[in-house]
C-alpha cells in the first residue's frame, strides 16, 4: 500500500475509481417531514484508498504552505496552534489599538453555508500555482478535482451526477488555501 501512495503521491494521480461516491441520505435529527427533501442531510461515502489519499496530499500540501510562511497569519480557522481564542484576541488587540488612535472600527462577520463545498477548485488550483507549489502535488490536486461523481440509489431508482464541488476531509485545508 505504501507504494501505491508514494507513486500516486510522486507521479500527481489519483485513480479514477476511487473518485466516485455512495450518497446515503440521512434524516437530520428531529425532523418529522420524510417527504421534504431538506431535512436530509446527504453523506457521501467515498472508497478508504481516496480517504487516505485525501489526507497524504493535504497534509503535503499544508506542510509546504507552512514551512514557506505562505499562508496568511490572519486566517485562524483549521490552522495549527490557533485557536477562537486567539481570533478573539487579535480582534480585542486591533480594536483597542483602533480606539486609541481614534479611529472608527466597523466588524463584519460572514457566514458560508456548506463552506467547504463551496470551495471554488480553479482559485484552490490558481492559489497553490501561485504558491509555487510542488508541481506532483499541484498535479494530484488537479487529478483529485478531476472526474468526481457520485450516486444515489433506492429500491426504484439510481441518479448518477458528476461533482464539481465537494472536497471531502480536504475541505478545511483546501478552503484556506483559496
Amino acid at each position: 500500500m505504501t507504494s501505491l501512495y508514494n507513486g500516486c503521491l510522486r507521479k500527481g494521480y489519483s485513480p479514477k475509481r476511487w473518485k466516485r461516491a455512495r450518497i446515503v441520505p440521512l434524516i437530520k435529527p428531529r425532523k418529522e417531514n420524510y417527504n421534504d427533501a431538506s431535512k436530509y442531510r446527504p453523506i457521501g461515502l467515498i472508497k478508504v484508498g481516496e480517504k487516505v489519499l485525501e489526507k497524504l496530499l493535504i497534509n503535503r500540501i499544508k506542510q509546504f504552505l507552512y514551512s514557506n510562511d505562505l499562508m496568511n497569519q490572519n486566517q485562524f480557522g483549521f490552522s495549527p496552534h490557533k485557536s477562537t481564542r486567539d481570533a478573539t484576541m487579535a480582534v480585542k488587540d486591533f480594536k483597542e489599538e483602533a480606539l486609541t488612535k481614534g479611529k472608527i472600527i466597523v466588524l463584519l462577520s460572514l457566514y458560508v453555508k456548506c463552506a467547504f463545498d463551496a470551495a471554488w477548485w480553479p482559485s484552490i488550483l490558481k492559489a497553490l500555482k501561485n504558491f509555487r507549489c510542488p508541481s506532483n502535488l499541484y498535479n494530484l490536486t488537479k487529478t483529485y478535482f478531476s472526474e468526481r461523481s457520485d450516486f444515489i440509489s433506492t429500491n426504484s431508482m439510481r441518479i448518477d451526477t458528476t461533482v464539481n464541488s465537494k472536497v471531502s476531509c480536504c475541505g478545511p485545508g483546501y478552503w484556506n488555501i483559496q
